[in-house]
């Protein structure tokens, strides 16, 4: 590859990874909307919030997929603890308006 080459996959490959974060973007947004669902039922259901039978097994299901695609474990969690603190919020947002 020379310079020009170089210069032109750079350019390529930072073009796809906005693309890829706007999507990152619509996708968390799309996830995050539903805490409005989810914390409904949990009021009907009497269920806390804080679930941690199904951390346990959002964890188990992202560290399976993780390994299959070869990303490193920790950095899914991590990735995935982020966004289920986003959803909680969001549900204790909805819970303080009712």
């Amino acid at each position: 590859m020379n310079k020009e080459e170089a210069e032109n996959l750079l350019i390529s490959s930072r073009k796809e990874i906005d693309q890829i974060n706007k999507d990152l973007v619509d996708l968390i947004h799309r996830r995050t909307s539903l805490a409005k669902d989810v914390v409904n039922a949990k009021i009907v259901l009497n269920m806390d919030i804080h679930d941690p039978n199904r951390e346990k097994l959002i964890h188990e299901k992202m560290q399976k997929l993780a390994k299959e695609k070869n990303i490193d474990e920790n950095s899914i969690i991590q990735l995935i603890d982020i966004l289920m603190d986003l959803n909680k919020y969001e549900q204790r947002k909805i819970i303080n308006k009712l």
